[in-house]
């Protein structure tokens, strides 16, 4: 294997290479003489150095490509001062270590080489680094292979910097893909409106090259008959020359213009133009912007450009006159669609921003000023990262960086007292730089809280009836259950009777049909507590009577009462079963824990709402120290949100407790 290149171009030479110095140098030079001179004949160079030689080295340093020749076993022969510039040197290296080095560069050059080797065809691709400023640098790689007498098969990687091109092409990949995304993000009403922006932005151009133009015309007023000139007396104010184009602007016969006083024509007033004279006298001319008016009355925007020249003792104006009312309607238009999306940005109830690559704020919509508290102030030297909180400033500024590095859009979610999702995106110049990051805020606290919520009653709901299932068992178990197994052992037993040729006893008939008899009831009561079939058949009325004499039964301690001043049709089926449950909770909860003496259900209508009141004159609590995960207060308010109603809870340490709850009339729909 050959040696690595010197400062001079020239071959060191290693002792454990399979091709020598000389041998490379006799290469070189055969290719010089092949391609220099036809009849070369002196195909060995001698060891004196050879010019022919030289000179390549010297025009492959210099050249604007990278070069290494590889010997046939992959090992570097020669390097210009290019590629060690790009890729480092080679010195030292071999075809293992080639393909072992840790940068993908050179993995890319032993890769390419290496190919070339098994396929024995020529290789073109590309490969990039990161250079010490932080950009990418990319390079267009073509490896081929090169046979010659006494050199044997060397291989030429040749690689050209093509960073500009390939930067050229990410850059409008990225900027088609940002304008498509913002395209899609848009609104029917924007699109319009931005087309409509974008047509009179077309329009405006056109309209400025228009001016362009015309005051080039005007610089020819002598030698071109168009366009509006007028040449008229200090003195007398009277016009001499009018071309055909003042005619025609103004609407006259150009001779009936003639003669005619300049106020006349052009709507002028008196004091307007002796100021504009005096101007006129002071620096010999003047421009101005007025509205003139035409013969029918039409008044329309012009810029005026007065010339003075002295005429036999006289003072003389030439004026020049162009039509701009398109250009001033087309910039009226123009600030209005600017006040348009200024103000659709601010209807907007996001926050939207824009950001210097410094962080400081450009521009923020209302909604963004009163989310940081910077309505009414300008955004001037206000950086975003100071008006954050702490832990939301860490999160923004790492989306923030990753946007001026990557030069592309990052979305983030902050969770802290609120959460906020959050989009950069970058802001492009068109030498491809980043001059802004546009901040786009959406506060989605509303929906993660209910998500949130909607998990824990999923979680509650779970609970109750697995909780549900376990008392339902336990009562089928400790009741139901053991009374079948009575029954049972008694049948068994009375068969065995009847088969030693007993007779059938009546009292242990009995006894099964007693023990059967109370079975039934405790399946009624179990079935009751799950949903009484009183409340499908007669209605809720009948249902909280029910419930009323039930809990008397089970807590004879106490003195219970009620009042119904409802009709049952007014009331829906989410209704009935919701103010039901919250009725059986609030009397167990009086049962269990008011230990008072009385206990009252009252129903009836407030306004456009069923109200349901559970009152004890118990022992009461703290409302607010109260809190159940899934059963007691939290399931009563819980059910009463499904029917679109509110839970009030009042109750004070020795004042008993007030169990309220509301559902609207309103919902119920009185035709069915």
């Amino acid at each position: 294997m050959a040696g690595v290149s010197g400062k001079n171009g020239r071959i060191k030479s290693n002792a454990d290479k399979q091709q020598s110095a000389n041998d490379f140098e006799a290469f070189v030079a055969q290719y010089i003489c092949d391609a220099e001179v036809p009849s070369c004949t002196d195909t060995v160079p001698s060891s004196q150095s050879v010019l022919p030689y030289e000179l390549l080295l010297k025009v492959l340093d210099s050249g604007p490509m990278a070069i290494a020749l590889f010997s046939e076993t992959c090992c570097p022969m020669y390097w210009n001062d290019r590629f060690e510039q790009y890729f480092g040197s080679l010195e030292g290296a071999n075809a293992k270590r080639l393909t072992q080095k840790k940068t993908s560069l050179w993995r890319c050059v032993g890769q390419n080489v290496f190919a070339v080797r098994e396929r024995q065809q020529e290789t073109n691709g590309e490969c990039c680094k990161l250079s010490e400023h932080g950009t990418y640098v990319w390079f267009e790689t073509r490896t081929q292979i090169v046979k010659a007498d006494g050199a044997g098969t060397v291989y030429l990687y040749v690689a050209t910097d093509i960073t500009h091109q390939k930067t050229a092409q990410i850059g409008l990949k990225q900027t088609r893909d940002e304008l498509e995304e913002r395209v899609k993000e848009r609104t029917t009403i924007l699109a319009k409106v931005n087309n409509t922006l974008e047509e009179q932005v077309a329009r405006s151009k056109r309209q400025q090259q228009a001016l362009v133009e015309s005051e080039e015309r005007f610089r020819n007023i002598f030698l071109n008959k168009h366009g509006v000139r007028l040449l008229w007396d200090t003195a007398t104010f009277e016009i001499e020359e009018a071309n055909s184009g003042a005619a025609e602007f103004y609407g006259y016969e150009q001779g009936d213009m003639i003669g005619q006083p300049l106020q006349k024509i052009t709507g002028m007033s008196t004091s307007a133009v002796h100021d504009r004279i005096d101007e006129v006298r002071r620096s010999g001319q003047v421009s101005f912007t007025a509205l003139h008016r035409q013969a029918n009355g039409e008044m329309k925007y012009v810029e005026v450009h007065f010339v003075g020249a002295k005429n036999r003792g006289r003072l003389l104006v030439y004026a020049f006159i162009i039509d701009i009312s398109e250009r001033i309607e087309a910039e009226r238009k123009v600030h209005e669609h600017k006040n348009n999306l200024k103000a659709l940005m601010n209807a907007m109830g996001d926050c939207a921003l824009l950001v210097d690559p410094d962080g400081q704020v450009i521009t923020m919509n209302h909604a963004a000023g009163q989310e940081f508290k910077c309505v009414g102030q300008s955004a001037d030297g206000v950086n975003i990262f100071d008006i954050l909180s702490e832990r939301v400033a860490d999160a923004w500024r790492g989306a923030f960086d990753a946007v001026l590095v990557m030069g592309m859009a990052e979305h983030i979610e902050t969770d802290v007292s609120r959460c906020w999702n959050v989009s950069f995106f970058p802001v492009f110049t068109e030498s491809l730089d980043i001059s802004a990051v546009a901040i786009y805020a959406e506060d989605i606290t509303f929906e993660k809280r209910t998500a949130e919520q909607m998990k824990l009653l999923s979680k509650r709901v779970l609970s109750a009836q697995e909780d549900e299932r376990k008392r339902i068992g336990r009562e089928l178990h400790d009741s139901t259950a053991q009374t079948i197994s009575g029954i049972k052992y008694l049948l068994e037993s009375e068969v065995a009777r009847m088969e030693r040729g007993a007779q059938i006893a009546p009292a242990r008939l009995g006894k099964m049909i007693e023990l059967l008899q109370g079975a039934i009831v405790e399946l009624r009561h179990i079935i009751m507590a799950l949903r009484p079939t009183i409340l499908d058949d007669l209605g809720l009325i009948s249902a909280l009577r029910w419930l009323l004499n039930e809990a008397s039964i089970l807590h004879p301690s106490f003195s219970f009462s009620g009042t119904f001043d409802l009709s049952e049709q007014i009331f829906s089926e989410l209704q009935k079963t919701v103010l039901f449950r919250v009725a059986q909770e609030a009397l167990t909860n009086a049962a269990k824990h008011s230990r008072g003496n009385n206990i009252s259900l009252h129903i009836k209508q407030e306004g456009n709402n069923c109200v349901l009141y559970v009152q004890d004159d118990g022992v009461g609590f703290a409302v607010d120290n109260c809190s159940r995960a899934g059963v007691g207060l939290g399931s009563m308010r819980e059910r009463i949100e499904l029917a679109n109603g509110s839970l009030d809870i009042l109750s004070l340490n020795g004042e008993g407790t007030l169990v309220r709850a509301a559902v609207p009339i309103c919902a119920v729909d009185m035709s069915k």
